[in-house]
C-alpha cells in the first residue's frame, strides 16, 4: 500500500506538482492526425490540468496553444484557423503555432503591442498518425521516440483514443495487471470457473528495463485447457504495450502489438491513446484492421452495459456482444478502474505477491520523481539520434521480435 502523501505525489499531475513535472519531461499524444484537417475547426483539449486548443494551421502544421485569448480570455476553440494561425472570435487577434500575435486588427496601424504578446504555446510533432506535444521546459526537451508501432512500414496500423473518468495511474496499473485477464474478461464464467481452479495459477515474470518493465505472463486458458502467453510491458512515463500472437488456425503467423499512452487530462480524467501495429504475416499477407463501428462510451449511467441476467461474466458485462455497439473489454476495464473512485485511496489496498510488478512500477516512478527533483533525466529520455532510429518496447522472446 501507499501512504496518503506518496499516493498524492504519484497521482497529481497539474502544473507545479512533482509528478506533473515528470510527465512534462516526455512527449505526450494529444490528438489523432486524421481528425485535424488543414485549416479545419480548432478543438479544446485538456492536458495535465491545462486548458488548451489544438489545431492544424492552413499550412498543415499542428499547433497547441493556451485556450483563452491573451486579450480578454475568450476561448480560441471558437475561433477560425486562417492566415497562418488561429484567430480569436472576439476581436480578431491572430496567433501562430509559436504563440506570437500576428494581428490585432482593431488596433491602430502604428500599434506595436502585438510584438510583445507571447501567448502560451507548446511544440508539436506528428508521428504514426498521432499528434504529440511537449509541455516541459525547453532546455530539457528530449527527442520524440520513434516507436516501432509508429514508424514501421512492413505491416498495417490503426490509431484511436477514448476518455476515461478516473486517474491515469489506476488505469495504467489495471493494464499492467495481466492476472485479471482470466477473471474480469472470462466469458461463460459459471461453466468454466471450476475448470479454472484446476489449471496452473497465473505466473508472471518481469524485470526492469531501460524503458520501464518487461513482463511475460503465463495465464490459465480454459478454452484449450492449457496456459496462454501474454506479453504486457510498461514504458515511461505512463504507457503499456501488449504483444500477442493469434492461435486461430486461419491466422497463422499473425502478431499484433498494441501500444497505449495514458495521458492525464486532469487528476480525475484520462485520455488513452493507442497505436496498434500488425507486421505482415509469415506468408507476406497484411492484416486488415476492422473499420470502427458506432460506439457509445460506457459509464455508471448505463452500468457499463451490464446485463447481469443475460451475460455470463462475473460482472454481467459482456466480453463480446455481436450486433451491438458494446466494446466488452473496454467496458469491463473502465468499470473496474472507474469504480475504484476518481483517485484510488491506496492506503486501504492489500497487495499480494501477484502485484509485485505494480510495486516495481511504483518504485520506478519514485526514482524518476527524485531524478526530476534533482534536475536529472528520468528513465527513458532519449537524446541521441542514433538511439532513436527505431525504439522497441519488448524483450527477446520470438513473438516479440516479429
Amino acid at each position: 500500500m501507499l501512504g496518503p502523501k506518496e499516493n498524492e505525489l504519484l497521482t497529481r499531475t497539474d502544473a507545479g506538482t512533482l509528478a506533473g513535472d515528470l510527465m512534462r519531461r516526455y512527449w505526450q499524444p494529444v490528438g489523432l492526425s486524421e481528425e485535424f484537417k488543414v485549416g479545419g475547426k480548432p478543438r479544446a483539449v485538456k492536458v495535465m490540468g491545462e486548458d488548451l486548443v489544438l489545431f492544424r494551421d492552413d499550412a498543415g502544421k499542428p499547433g497547441l496553444l493556451g485556450l483563452h485569448c491573451s486579450h480578454r480570455g475568450t476561448s480560441l476553440a471558437y475561433g477560425r484557423v486562417e492566415d497562418g494561425g488561429v484567430r480569436c472570435p472576439f476581436h480578431g487577434w491572430l496567433y501562430d503555432g509559436n504563440g506570437r500575435c500576428l494581428e490585432q486588427p482593431a488596433e491602430p496601424e502604428t500599434s506595436t503591442q502585438k510584438e510583445s504578446i507571447r501567448h502560451l504555446a507548446y511544440p508539436c510533432q506528428e508521428l504514426g498518425g498521432l499528434i504529440f506535444a511537449y509541455l516541459g521546459p525547453a532546455d530539457a526537451m528530449p527527442l520524440l521516440p520513434r516507436y516501432e508501432v509508429l514508424v514501421r512500414e512492413d505491416g498495417t496500423r490503426k490509431v484511436d483514443y477514448y476518455p476515461i473518468n478516473s486517474n491515469y495511474l489506476q488505469n495504467l496499473e489495471g493494464a499492467l495487471d495481466t492476472v485479471h485477464f482470466s477473471y474480469l474478461h472470462m466469458t461463460n464464467w459459471s461453466r468454466v470457473k471450476q475448470k479454472l481452479t484446476k489449471l496452473p495459477k497465473p505466473d508472471p515474470e518481469f524485470g526492469e528495463t531501460d524503458y520501464g518493465i518487461w513482463q511475460r505472463s503465463v495465464l490459465p486458458d480454459v478454452t484449450h485447457d492449457t496456459t496462454a502467453l501474454v506479453y504486457g510491458h510498461f514504458f515511461m512515463p505512463a504507457g503499456f504495450v501488449r504483444i500477442q500472437e493469434s492461435t486461430r488456425p486461419n491466422d497463422q503467423g499473425l502478431v499484433q502489438k498494441f501500444q497505449s499512452w495514458y495521458v492525464p487530462m486532469d487528476d480525475t480524467h484520462t485520455m488513452r491513446f493507442q497505436s496498434a501495429f500488425s507486421p505482415l504475416r509469415s506468408d507476406g499477407t497484411p492484416y486488415e484492421w476492422p473499420e470502427p463501428e458506432p460506439f457509445e462510451m460506457p459509464g455508471p449511467e448505463n452500468e457499463y452495459y451490464r446485463d447481469y441476467e443475460r451475460y455470463d461474466t462475473i460482472s454481467g458485462i459482456p466480453v463480446n456482444a455481436p450486433g451491438t455497439a458494446i466494446k466488452g473489454y473496454l467496458c469491463q476495464d473502465s468499470m473496474v478502474n472507474e469504480s475504484q473512485g476518481p483517485i484510488v485511496d491506496r492506503v486501504h489496498e492489500h497487495l499480494t505477491p501477484q502485484d509485485r510488478v505494480l510495486m516495481l512500477m511504483r518504485k520506478i516512478y519514485f526514482q524518476a520523481l527524485a531524478a526530476v527533483k534533482a534536475g536529472e533525466d528520468p528513465k527513458h529520455i532519449i537524446r541521441d539520434p542514433a538511439e532513436n532510429v527505431m525504439v522497441y518496447v519488448r524483450g527477446t522472446e520470438q513473438v516479440e521480435l516479429v
